[in-house]
């Protein structure tokens, strides 16, 4: 199954609102599916779904099982469902570098709250309809 499969039918995008405000950039709170590429804290390739918590041109907010090591630099393929004003989904691919990571303990999980910083270059590809 594609990537893109897997993402869409994983969550239910939707997108809360505005929150934050870091150097004048404003942190958009939202749910959206996506696909985490990367080393582990052990220096092990990994791949792990995760959902993103907010994005702006500063950084990007989720969590993850696997730990990770501040500095490490990660891909993010994130899938934006087609809405009235979008009439395709789209996929963006950026990478960025960690710059914060915190443990939180639920019961018996670990998961690591991450923030990454994206890097300025990045990949909005339109999904067309034979790839949904």
């Amino acid at each position: 199954m594609k990537v893109e499969k897997q993402l869409q039918f994983k969550n239910n995008p939707s997108i809360q609102g505005v929150t934050g405000d870091r150097k004048g950039e404003h942190l958009l709170q939202l749910s959206l599916p996506a696909l985490v590429k990367g080393q582990d804290a052990r220096g092990k390739t990994f791949e792990e779904y995760s959902e993103i918590e907010g994005i702006s041109a500063e950084q990007v907010v989720f969590s993850l099982k696997t730990p990770v090591q501040i500095g490490s630099r990660l891909q993010i393929v994130l899938t934006i469902p087609a809405t009235v004003m979008l009439v395709h989904a789209l996929k963006l691919e950026l990478r960025g570098k960690v710059s914060r990571a915190e443990m939180k303990q639920l019961g018996r999980k670990k998961l690591y709250h991450l923030v990454v910083e994206p890097d300025q270059k990045f990949q909005l590809q339109p999904i067309s309809s034979n790839q949904n």
